[in-house]
Parts: C-alpha cells; sequence; structure tokens
C-alpha cells in the first residue's frame, strides 16, 4: 500500500504546466500555403512559391517548357517542385527563392532581380 500511495502522490505533484498546450499562431510566412496545386496555379502568378496543406515540400509557379502533355488544355502554369532532402533540385531556401526570382524574371512581370541584395549564410 505504501507503493501505491507514494505513485499516486508523484502523479499529482506533476507539473500542472507540462499538460497545457498553447496556440502560437504564426505572423508571418515566407510562403503561401494553398488547399491543392490546382488551387495555388489559378489563384497565383509566376515564381510564387507555395506550399499545399499536405506536402512536405515547397513548389514554385512556372510555365510547362516542353512536350504535349504539358501544354494541353490550354495549361499556362505548371508547379515545380522541390523536395526535402533530395539532391537535384536543392530544396535549401536560398535554391528555391534564386528559382523563383529567375522565373519572375523571365515569365512575370518583374523584369529585374527581386532579390538584389547579398543573402545571409542562413538562407542558404
Amino acid at each position: 500500500m505504501d507503493l501505491i500511495n507514494t505513485i499516486k502522490a508523484l502523479e499529482e505533484a506533476k507539473d500542472p504546466g507540462s499538460e497545457k498546450t498553447e496556440k502560437v499562431k504564426s505572423k508571418k510566412s515566407r510562403v503561401r500555403i494553398y488547399d491543392t496545386i490546382a488551387d495555388a496555379l489559378k489563384a497565383g502568378s509566376y515564381g510564387q512559391i507555395f506550399s499545399t496543406k499536405g506536402a512536405d515540400r515547397l513548389y514554385v509557379i512556372t510555365k510547362p517548357t516542353w512536350g504535349s502533355k504539358s501544354r494541353a488544355g490550354g495549361n499556362t502554369k505548371v508547379a515545380k517542385g522541390f523536395t526535402p532532402g533530395s539532391s537535384t533540385p536543392s530544396s535549401k531556401w536560398g535554391s528555391v527563392k534564386s528559382y523563383a526570382v529567375r522565373t519572375m524574371k523571365k515569365h512575370g512581370k518583374q523584369k529585374r532581380a527581386v532579390s538584389t541584395k547579398k543573402r545571409s549564410k542562413k538562407d542558404n
């Protein structure tokens, strides 16, 4: 009985703060999250970086480059994916951002480099 009382006392003395979880709302994000890729392609513009709710990868909206399937049905936008852990193309933020800038410069409204300032080493 002494052992059972000791265990109960230890459980009651447990830190009550550890059971509480606080909801944290992010105030700023680098990418927009869409429900599906199709929604992102409809709403986004060339060079936009986005992700979807179910994915752990980043996408950039770009133009289809070759093949009849790419342009079938009037497709003028496709999503290029960047998967974490993959080496080609790299999924590091610097690589994704530079691809998005090149895409905006080539296909979008932006005709000069968006990010002309030097990137910090933590972005690469």
